[in-house]
């Protein structure tokens, strides 16, 4: 075979097989495969499985795990009305600020709220809770398939399993 015919026969298996490997799609047979492996994870928190081919480990399927991370608070401090925090007038607020640049005045906001617990007229302060996430894995798999132990795996059976496939019949 020349490398023209190789070619020919790579593009046809990539055309046919593309489509069926991209990640993220549940729909395709990559997607339908990790769904299976995120029940099996789910059943057993398992996080690797082997993927056998007639009896054979021909590669690995596994699930990167992530890191639970505790709840938090997060408070945000912002002047929605400048006109208005400008024309507040307070001799602590007035010395306070007096250490500043009025280009800063957002800045400046923040600081005296965060550092007085006062919230100045034209300030918003909203706080926000951010949940716990647990620990889990991430919902896409690593797939490691060897295509040495997949061909002695499928032994004789190897071509007739690449033509179904070019045929469509691994659909």
């Amino acid at each position: 075979m020349n490398e023209i015919e190789q070619l020919a026969i790579e593009q046809a298996l990539y055309n046919i097989i593309g489509a069926d490997l991209k990640t993220g799609n549940p729909d395709n047979l990559r997607g339908r495969v990790n769904g299976l492996y995120i029940d099996l994870y789910e059943q057993t928190g398992a996080t690797g499985f082997e993927v056998r081919l007639n009896g054979t480990k021909v590669g690995t399927y596994g699930f990167n795990k992530t890191k639970a991370e505790p709840a938090k608070v997060v408070t945000t401090i912002e002047v929605v009305d400048y006109a208005m925090l400008r024309a507040y007038e307070d001799d602590n607020w007035l010395d306070w600020q007096g250490r500043w640049v009025m280009e800063h005045i957002g800045e400046l906001a923040r600081e005296y709220v965060e550092q007085t617990g006062e919230v100045l007229p034209g300030v918003d302060v909203r706080v926000e809770e951010i949940p716990a996430k647990p620990a889990g894995i991430r919902p896409n798999g690593t797939l490691r398939v060897y295509p040495d132990k997949v061909a002695q795996a499928m032994g004789n059976q190897l071509g007739e399993a690449v033509r179904g496939l070019l045929e469509g019949g691994g659909r």
